[in-house]
């Protein structure tokens, strides 16, 4: 009898034992970002993931670390990965700040009372505004002063899809939106009717080293200082709330200590 219950106990192991290394498996996660560089956050231009591969990624990385995630990046032009999130064919996208007509293709990490939790961000990035030193364009934290900003012919240049087109929209700007900062930073050089460019700072200031963007100033204080995230497609927090959760949690608890120790990764680049 003895002899017979051991066989049927071992048996169950057997079975089970498949099932709880199954249970064993990271999830996988495919994450997009774009195909331009935002150094130090996001690294190499094109397809191709580089290394080191960018601060967002070092604190993504070290999040589904602990959190058994395992994640594969697919890098597209912003229109692409926007595109992809809305139709649920990749599970999330970074790094994004809150527009609310993202907020309804994807979703943003919130707190209890569904307002948008910034402790959760990736990062905090700051808009400037450039200009050639002699068209005096500047922006002093509420308007935008200079005689060339009251011409109704002047545009501004701001890179295509980044948030800070509509806030100019607002503000009654014309706006026209190449595919990158090169090329608006170019636009502003080369074409009379340019007035002055809105980018973020992380991607202008390695630019204006260059011989040929030496005659561009920055505005006095920035244009806007916006949080940015990891957004997760509507189909992925449906079916995983409590990943999803825990994925924008640690974030927020690694972000600061990932970010001062991979500074230095960085430097060179900056």
């Amino acid at each position: 009898m003895i002899k017979t219950y051991n066989i049927y106990f071992w048996f169950l192991i057997v079975l089970m034992f498949p099932a709880a290394s199954q249970s064993s498996e990271p999830l996988e996660l495919t994450l997009s970002y774009q195909i331009n560089p935002s150094p130090p956050y996001q690294m190499g231009t094109g397809v191709n993931l580089v290394e080191p591969p960018g601060i967002a990624l070092d604190v993504i990385n070290a999040a589904a670390k602990e959190l058994n995630l395992k994640i594969v990046y697919k890098r597209y032009p912003n229109v692409r990965v926007l595109h992809l999130l809305e139709y649920g064919q990749i599970d999330g996208a970074f790094m994004f700040s809150y527009k609310a007509e993202r907020a309804k293709i994807a979703r943003y990490p919130l707190t209890p009372e569904g307002k948008l939790d910034s402790t959760k961000r990736l990062a905090s990035l700051s808009y400037w505004l450039y200009s050639l030193a002699e068209e005096k364009l500047d922006w002093d934290g509420t308007r935008l002063s200079g005689i060339n900003s009251l011409d109704v012919n002047g545009f501004i240049v701001a890179e295509h899809g980044d948030s800070i087109v509509s806030d100019l929209e607002i503000l009654g700007q014309k706006v026209q939106q190449p595919a990158s900062a090169y090329k608006a930073l170019l636009m502003l050089t080369r074409r009379s009717q340019i007035v002055g460019a809105a980018l973020q700072d992380v991607k202008a200031s390695p630019l204006l080293d260059r011989a040929e963007f030496s005659d561009i100033r920055r505005s006095s204080v920035p244009l806007k200082t916006k949080d940015y995230f990891l957004v997760l497609s509507n189909r992925f927090v449906e079916k995983y709330p409590d990943i999803a959760d825990a994925l924008w949690q640690k974030i927020e608890e690694l972000r600061d200590d990932v970010s001062k120790e991979s500074m230095y990764r960085y430097s060179s680049f900056q």
